[in-house]
């Protein structure tokens, strides 16, 4: 019943993370200063050939899973095709919703659009990698990096997304100012936000009163 018990906070984590991090995604992009690295990308893409940024997550996410098997000299890992999946569907839900609620125009709220895409990127990143179900392809690629080359998570995650930001600009994504300041600060977010999550995480999964909690649900 244990494991029960750990498998059901691990996709709590996986699930919020996923929804956190698509709603720091749809922040980024609305915030008209520059969307987060991928999705400057995605938005090019969908403005250059069609389709939709969620859409794009997918079909980016399945060249990203084929080279990492390609590399590693395994089978693609499935998983991480759900949980690119399951990342665009989020971020078209939210970039709908942001569309219908509100999408600032004055300065002080693109600035706060910004900052919120960068917290909850960084927190949701930090929450789903706990579950340690697959990682969505994008920062599976970057923990392949550290595989590879030795480098710090930070390191390994601006290197990236310097690259995927080089390609949104050609294809004439929303690349600003924003992008920028996500490409040298998400790192050092993600890396200030996992130790943090990791200890909550632990400290859940071993909760007496929670473990009796769902012993009484199951």
């Amino acid at each position: 019943m244990v494991v029960n018990v750990n498998i059901r906070i691990r996709f709590a984590f996986y699930m919020i993370g996923i929804l956190l991090l698509s709603f720091g995604i749809s922040c980024s992009v609305n915030s008209q200063l520059g969307a987060a690295p991928m999705p400057s990308l995605q938005v090019g893409l969908q403005q250059t050939i069609g389709l939709t940024v969620g859409s794009w997550e997918f079909i980016i996410g399945a060249i990203l899973v084929t080279i990492m098997a390609i590399v590693r000299r395994n089978r693609p890992d499935i998983l991480a095709f759900l949980t690119s999946f399951l990342t665009g569907l989020s971020i078209d839900m939210w970039l709908y919703v942001t569309e219908l609620v509100y999408i600032p125009e004055q300065l002080p709220g693109k600035i706060l659009f910004l900052c919120f895409g960068l917290l909850f990127i960084g927190l949701g990143v930090s929450l789903y990698l706990q579950a340690k179900f697959s990682p969505a392809p994008p920062d599976g690629m970057i923990l392949l990096l550290e595989e590879i080359w030795k480098m710090s998570r930070s390191t390994s995650r601006t290197l990236f997304s310097l690259a995927v930001v080089t390609l949104g600009f050609l294809f004439s994504g929303p690349v600003g100012i924003g992008t920028f300041i996500m490409v040298v600060s998400l790192g050092p977010i993600v890396a200030f936000f996992y130790p943090k999550v990791e200890k909550l995480f632990i400290k859940l999964k071993y909760d007496k009163k929670l473990i009796q909690t769902f012993h009484k649900e199951g």
